[in-house]
């Protein structure tokens, strides 16, 4: 029997806590969703890192032609950084064969948090039957880490892990049991089947990127299914892996 557990924030993970599993990291306003889109889109790789200035030294070292450098805080792009953190901007056009370093104020450091763990998957709703089918063919426990906000509870991140689990212990209950946490994610979320455009938009941090000018964004992140690639994080930076 494989265990499910949920960690409501970045804050929440400890290297002891995720190191024999696989660690499924969503943070879909925006972070995940933009290196889900950067990838589908055809750029060669992303890097993810927690600081500014951490962003400013990686893509120094590197050819200035084939890097974007992206990010935000507080939802607007960083001064000098070609993009800020809205998926749209990641057009095939722009990045592709692209290298792109990124830093955003929750779901990098998520992602960074759980690199400990067997495998850590890249998880939004644009990619979720893809990474739902891949993590029921392996046989380690699953970690599901929402990016959080500020280190408290993200709607949206949730019920997208939620989701997750949903489609997992409907294919296959008998693989799976719930830690007491998962378990309240999960009867969330299916509060929302069906309406994750509604969800986006009415969420505190859908809310917040509507102030900012950023609504046709949610619209964007809402798209469930619209591609179909596992991102994997591994040795400092996000691939595509390769699916037969």
């Amino acid at each position: 029997m494989r265990t499910i557990r949920f960690f409501h924030s970045a804050d929440e993970v400890f290297d002891a806590d995720i190191e024999h599993s696989i660690a499924v990291v969503a943070d879909v306003l925006r972070a995940t969703t933009t290196i889900v889109t950067a990838l589908a889109n055809g750029c060669r790789k992303v890097i993810p890192v927690v600081k500014v200035e951490e962003a400013r030294q990686t893509a120094a070292l590197l050819p200035k032609s084939e890097i974007i450098l992206g990010g935000e805080r507080k939802g607007e792009r960083i001064d000098g950084f070609d993009f800020g953190n809205s998926p749209q901007d990641y057009t095939r056009k722009a990045i592709a064969d692209k290298i792109v370093v990124t830093t955003t104020t929750n779901g990098t450091k998520a992602l960074v948090n759980a690199g400990r763990a067997k495998q850590t998957l890249v998880l939004s709703f644009l990619n979720m039957t893809a990474v739902a089918d891949y993590v029921l063919q392996r046989e380690e426990d699953v970690a599901l880490v929402a990016a959080g906000i500020y280190g408290e509870f993200s709607l949206e991140d949730s019920v997208c892990c939620g989701f997750l689990m949903d489609n997992q212990v409907t294919a296959s209950p008998e693989q799976f049991s719930m830690d007491d946490q998962a378990a309240r994610i999960l009867t969330l979320s299916r509060e929302y089947k069906g309406r994750v455009n509604e969800l986006m938009h009415n969420s505190p941090h859908g809310k917040f990127l509507q102030r900012l000018g950023y609504e046709s964004d949610l619209a964007f992140c809402a798209r469930v299914d619209a591609c179909q690639i596992v991102p994997l994080y591994a040795s400092g930076c996000v691939k595509t892996i390769a699916r037969h």
